[in-house]
Order: structure tokens, then C-alpha cells, then sequence
């Protein structure tokens, strides 16, 4: 099933389920059904979040009169209790950055988190900061838990997966704010995470598509336009850490929440080999086969 978060007359973000291509209000479902206190966010109906409510409002959305006209649809995935990141997960993107491919059995993932407010959805703007004239793009396929944990085995991590979502991570490669200073230890790093969480920074959506439809996400094909113009082209196979593997790293060291996302890195083709960088006016496509596309312009 596909999950939405949409935004109602006054803004706020509630869940929704499509069906048929119509966008089922799911909070105005429960309480026809006399459930009051339903899951507020379209994560909370992720198959293994343990909501017998949500259960019982979604066997009835099908047949459900609540349906959104013309649905404004926001993040799929609006406020996550946290937003992960791997790096360096596809050999394509390390060996364009000018690194030596990575030998799996002597490296782990690593992983770092960027903040809620990064966050818009498949058709907001992204926005160009002040701090920066070198902002870059980055399709990634993204997992959703829907069962936490700690310590998961990477054989048990596919049953803590509640869904996947189509993430653009964008990033700002460059600050131009930081001339004045003298360098320090580790500025360069520090520098490459400010870089990351800048606001609209973190494209999520268009929907959630739940695991169950999702039987092996590694045979998903990607692709990444700007203008038209092909940049990125790959499947998740070619990650370097599987989805499993990264939950059962992550897990050895921060407990997993239902609606934790781990975005999954990125393969080759990104501005920054080229020194092409988004600019005001642009249009980012990103597509993965089974999830959607996110189209966003720049501005």
C-alpha cells in the first residue's frame, strides 16, 4: 500500500492511504469508525508499528467516503523520530569523488543524521542558501522502520522494515562564509555536515510504499534528471552495505523507532564531479522504479 501525509486547509500534515489513486483521509476514517486517538502520522500505519487501530482504519479506507480532492501532498515521511544517512555506499560515488574502492569485508557503513527541518516533499522548492553557490543532488532509496530494535541481526532486519520512500539528500559541497577563519583539525568534516543540513535539504516522498510490496528493494532501478538531462543512473544493487546490513550496524548503537528512516547512499553522476550545481530555475527529477518520483524546482 502507498501512505501520504497530506496538508489540510489550515497546513498541518495528516496521514492518508491511496487507494485507486484517490488519497483517503485516514484520521476522518477513524473517528467515523469511533476510534479516537489514530496514528497522527502515516508512519505510524507502517506494517509492524504494533497499532491494532491502525489495522481496523485501514482494512475500512477502501471503502471509505473521506477522500481528498485534489490532495496537497508533503513529506512522505514528515517528521521521522531520526533521519539517517549513509555515506559513501555505492563504489560508483567513491571512485568519482577520487577514492579507492572500498573493501566491504574491512569497512563498516558510516552514517550520519540530518535534522527534521531539512525536510520537504516530492514537489516543494528546493532552496538555494545564502552560504553556498555549490548545492548538489543525490537520489537515494530510502527504508522505513516499522518495528524498532536494538541490536537487530541483520537475518531479523527485514521484518523491522516497514516501508520505502524515494530521498533526495542534497548538499551544499562548498561554504562560502568560512574565509575569515584559520583552519582547524576536522574543519573540512564539520563543514561536509553543515553542508548536509541545510533547510529543504531532505526531499521525501512522493508516497511510502510499504514492505510488503517491496520483496527485494536491491533490483530497484534510479534514475536522477535535471532538466531533462540524465545525471544519475543505477539500482540499489549496486549499495556497497544492504539495507540489513546497515540496520544491524546502526542498531548496535542508537535503538531503531518506528518511522526512523535510513537513507541508503548515493551512485555516481552527482554535480560535484563536473562542478555542475543546481541554480534557481531548475527542475530535480528523482524516480526509483516501484516508489514514485519526486520533482522539485530550485529556487
Amino acid at each position: 500500500m502507498k501512505l501520504v501525509e497530506f496538508r489540510n486547509d489550515a497546513g498541518a500534515l495528516l496521514p492518508g492511504l491511496i487507494v485507486d489513486n484517490r488519497v483517503i483521509d485516514l484520521t476522518a476514517t477513524a473517528l467515523e469508525l469511533g476510534i479516537e486517538r489514530p496514528p497522527t502520522r502515516a508512519t505510524g500505519y507502517l506494517p509492524g508499528s504494533g497499532s491494532a487501530s491502525a489495522q481496523k482504519i485501514l482494512e475500512a479506507a477502501p471503502d471509505s467516503r473521506h477522500v481528498v480532492p485534489d490532495a496537497d501532498l508533503g513529506p512522505a515521511v514528515a517528521a521521522p523520530p531520526k533521519l539517517l544517512c549513509l555515506a559513501g555506499n555505492y563504489q560508483s560515488h567513491i571512485e568519482e569523488s577520487g577514492s579507492n574502492r572500498i573493501d566491504k569485508a574491512k569497512s563498516t557503513p558510516r552514517f550520519f543524521i540530518k535534522p527534521n527541518s531539512s525536510i520537504i516533499g516530492a514537489s516543494d522548492t528546493i532552496r538555494i542558501p545564502e552560504v553556498s553557490d555549490t548545492v548538489d543532488y543525490e537520489i537515494e532509496i530510502a527504508a522505513v522502520i516499522g518495528k524498532g530494535g536494538k541490536s537487530i541481526p541483520a537475518a531479523d532486519a527485514a521484518s523491522h522494515i516497514g516501508g520505502y520512500v524515494v530521498f533526495n539528500d542534497i548538499s551544499a559541497r562548498d561554504l562560502n562564509v568560512v574565509g575569515h577563519r584559520t583552519e582547524r583539525k576536522m574543519d573540512d568534516f564539520f563543514d561536509w555536515l553543515v553542508g548536509k543540513w541545510c533547510d529543504s535539504f531532505a526531499v521525501v516522498g512522493p508516497w511510502l510504499v510499504t514492505s510488503d510490496e517491496i520483496y527485494d528493494p536491491t533490483g530497484l532501478e534510479m534514475a536522477l534528471h535535471v532538466n531533462g538531462e540524465l545525471r544519475q543512473h543505477s539500482s540499489a544493487g549496486e549499495m556497497i552495505f544492504t539495507v540489513p546490513e546497515a540496520i544491524a550496524w546502526i542498531s548496535r548503537f542508537l535503538t531503531l523507532e518506528t518511522g526512523d528512516m535510513i537513507c541508503m547512499g548515493t551512485p555516481g553522476g552527482v554535480g560535484a564531479t563536473t562542478s555542475t550545481w543546481l541554480k534557481a530555475g531548475d527542475t530535480v527529477t528523482a524516480t526509483i522504479e516501484q516508489l514514485g518520483a519526486l520533482e522539485n524546482p530550485v529556487g
